[in-house]
């Protein structure tokens, strides 16, 4: 159900011009009264109110019905409760608008063939303002459908690029190398497991920098070796729990990766406040949570971080990434993604 009723007073010169056409055409054609009589200009003023009430109240009816029975939850429910809407309303505002003219114009005695013929009116009017204003509804649906998936287009091209030159930011490899540096001396062999860890991490980012998702297993381990990267920089204040089994679904590439950069860069790790990371699946969603020790100054992020990874997600699914904080936690949540999802949506 829409989130308010969108239905709005608004006189249109269009709608005007055709109640006051088929007022003009009614009672000239169809209403023996002499041209040109007091009688026939009420006639006229009757048949062009009439028209335009029934036009105006199906807009109503219109707007309700979208409103109760939108098109995307049922097509059948809405179409059956608008013709039905509209007729009930179009015949009785015929038959008010039959007794308005029989009072002011002619009398006239409403018989079971004046009900049918008003029945059947109501009908047709019923169709053609539903095929009229539906279709032009849904032309404007498509319309602003294709607009949305542009600015999708765009926004997910956008965060691409931005996570690409966060991939490629030399900041993360000077901080790499200096560990390096510092450890190659000291102890050759953790520097060799170094070297093999940074090695994983970045032949991941090239590998899959082009892919839109891929396996949650191969995010999880380019993620423990990042952390392996981590650990050797803060001397292990950095633990990270991951629930298993994790179910062989699908995430977009370092998705989990930037979030716990998230979490290294915006809180101060300490032999006192350790950072704790875990990873787990809960309501279909998984979930990485960090303890919250936040830095007085952290560290400015430029609109990557988060808005990149909800405008990537925005692009392969309509379900949205959920961010939870409270004193003593910062955790998102990340929909777990089937590989014929995305490839039949793109």
């Amino acid at each position: 159900m829409p989130a308010s009723f969108t239905y709005r007073f608004r006189v249109k010169w269009t709608a005007l011009l055709g109640a006051l056409s088929f007022g003009i055409v009614v009672p000239t054609f169809f209403i023996p009264t002499e041209f040109g009589t007091t009688a026939h200009y009420l006639s006229i003023l009757v048949a062009t109110v009439t028209s335009y009430v029934i036009w105006e109240g199906s807009k109503f009816i219109q707007a309700l019905t979208l409103y109760f029975f939108p098109w995307e939850k049922s097509i059948a429910k809405h179409l059956v409760f608008e013709i039905l809407g509209i007729f009930l309303f179009s015949s009785l505002a015929l038959i008010t608008g039959i007794v308005t003219h029989s009072k002011l114009v002619s009398s006239v005695v409403i018989t079971a063939g004046i009900v049918i013929q008003n029945n059947f009116v109501s009908f047709l009017l019923a169709l053609l303002f539903i095929a009229f204003n539906e279709g032009a509804f849904l032309f404007n649906q498509w319309k602003l459908s294709l607009v949305e998936q542009e600015r999708l287009r765009q926004e997910n091209l956008v965060a691409r690029l931005e996570g690409l030159k966060k991939q490629l930011d030399p900041h993360f490899l000077f901080n790499s190398l200096s560990v390096l540096s510092g450890v190659v001396y000291k102890d050759p062999a953790l520097a060799d497991l170094y070297i093999t860890k940074l090695a994983q991490v970045y032949r991941y980012l090239l590998d899959h920098n082009e892919e839109r998702q891929v396996r949650l297993q191969e995010e999880i381990s380019v993620v423990q070796a990042y952390c392996f990267l981590l650990n050797v920089r803060f001397y292990n204040k950095i633990t990270i729990s991951i629930q298993e089994p994790l179910p062989d679904r699908f995430v977009l590439p370092l998705s989990l990766q930037l979030l716990v950069e998230n979490a290294v860069k915006h809180n101060f790790i300490s032999d006192e406040h350790p950072l704790t990371l875990t990873i787990y699946l809960q309501d279909d969603l998984l979930w990485v949570e960090n303890s919250l020790n936040k830095k007085e100054s952290p560290e400015r992020s430029p609109q990557i971080g988060l808005n990149n990874l909800q405008a990537r997600y925005a692009f392969v699914t309509d379900r949205p990434i959920v961010i939870q904080e409270d004193r003593q936690r910062f955790r998102v949540g990340l929909p777990l993604l089937r590989e014929s999802y995305e490839s039949a949506n793109h």
